[in-house]
């Protein structure tokens, strides 16, 4: 019997044409936000450099002349000298003539690949040595943070590692799907599942005499409802990236998904290639969207109402936003912020909370642990609900 609700149930969802309209939003929009996301500004690693070689004018400018006579300013002007060295090769190893006059610069696969990289290293072994002694004597708009740092350690590691070329186009496929990703994470997102869930219910509201009486026990229909929308939507959204890539790779390319990108594990930062980026976002979108989906399943069961059972639920998720911005503390509230799991996997949630061990690993347990608990009150109330039902039922005497 589970088998043929189940197919009742898929049958259901494909005549919904409110989520068909959904699934297609979702696969416009990724060729419609490349429109925006091409027109940006992306800083070239050159000027970048070239920027902070420049800084060193300041800093040395800046230093108090009463530091410079003692040994921990001869020690930090000894530092900061070699950092003007590193950053001097490193634009070397950058410059239009060096590409065009070296066939061994560290674009190639020659002797010289690695030195920009080995530069960068020891330039930043360098930096948190005086982050060490405290950047006594440096501005603080002139320090460069440890999480800088360590990312851009990251990001040199593995370009030795994998041998891939530093300068990378921005706009190839590649590099756009994290964007897009990172960009419907969050809010978004859960708005999406929201508005395809709000179906589970509408037949079981408008017709439940004749769906009251499958023989099928409560949890059963709950998992067969939560499993055929959490299919569409996964759908949607694989079907949106495949034609999204597609889109932008005939614009600009594919690029190489073995770009790195960072993500924030154990209090540090490693990089990884983009095509497990996707799978660890899709991995996490899977789980949001199962707690999303139980959730409202619940929420509707108890306010016997579709819209107040999403305005509730999103009010909750929303609600670190709004407290933090009455000045209410709200660190306690930050398994809440996993919803949002790019900002977990960018580090960005572990500095707004303050919280070292709020990584990726730490989001997919809880996100696992809630998914649990929801069932398990979902369960439990309606196994109370049976009893108390039972317990109403009058004696028949004969």
């Amino acid at each position: 019997m589970f088998r043929k609700y189940l197919l009742f149930e898929t049958k259901l969802l494909l005549l919904s044409k409110k989520n068909w309209l959904l699934g297609l939003a979702l696969i416009l929009f990724f060729p419609l936000y490349y429109s925006h996301y091409s027109q940006l500004e992306i800083v070239d690693i050159q000027d970048e450099i070239t920027e902070n070689s420049e800084q060193f004018y300041e800093i040395f400018d800046s230093f108090p002349a009463s530091v410079w006579q003692t040994q921990e300013g001869k020690e930090t002007y000894a530092n900061l000298l070699e950092q003007v060295g590193l950053i001097f090769w490193q634009r070397l190893y950058l410059s239009k003539e060096v590409k065009v006059n070296n066939p061994e610069s560290f674009f190639s696969a020659g002797p010289n690949f690695h030195k920009f990289f080995d530069a960068g290293l020891r330039l930043n072994e360098l930096r948190l040595e005086l982050h060490q002694k405290g950047n006594k004597g440096i501005r603080r708009d002139h320090i460069v943070p440890v999480d800088e740092i360590l990312k851009e350690n990251a990001l040199y590691q593995y370009h030795k590692e994998h041998e891939l070329s530093l300068v990378q186009d921005p706009f190839k496929a590649s590099n756009f799907i994290k964007a897009a990703l990172n960009f419907i994470s969050g809010t978004l997102f859960c708005i999406l599942v929201l508005l395809v869930g709000s179906s589970m219910l509408v037949n079981d509201q408008l017709h439940p005499s004749v769906l009251f009486g499958f023989p099928i026990s409560f949890m059963g229909k709950a998992i067969s409802k939560v499993g055929v929308h959490f299919v569409q939507i996964m759908l949607f959204l694989c079907v949106a990236i495949l034609i999204g890539s597609y889109y932008v790779a005939g614009k600009a390319g594919w690029g190489d998904f073995r770009t790195p990108v960072l993500i924030y594990q154990d209090a540090d930062f490693i990089a990884i290639s983009m095509l497990r980026y996707l799978f660890y976002m899709l991995v996490a979108f899977g789980l949001i969207a199962l707690l999303l989906l139980f959730t409202f399943l619940l929420v509707n069961l108890v306010t016997k109402n579709l819209y107040a059972a999403i305005v509730i639920i999103l009010f909750v998720l929303l609600s670190p936003q709004l407290l933090q911005a009455a000045g209410v503390e709200t660190n306690w509230l930050y398994p809440l912020k996993f919803i949002d799991i790019s900002a977990v996997l960018s580090g960005d949630a572990a500095k707004e909370y303050g919280i070292e061990k709020l990584d990726f690993k730490h989001a997919y347990s809880w996100l696992v642990v809630l998914n649990l608990i929801v069932i398990a009150i979902l369960y439990g109330r309606n196994k109370l609900m049976h009893i108390r039902k039972v317990e109403t039922i009058p004696l028949k005497y004969s």
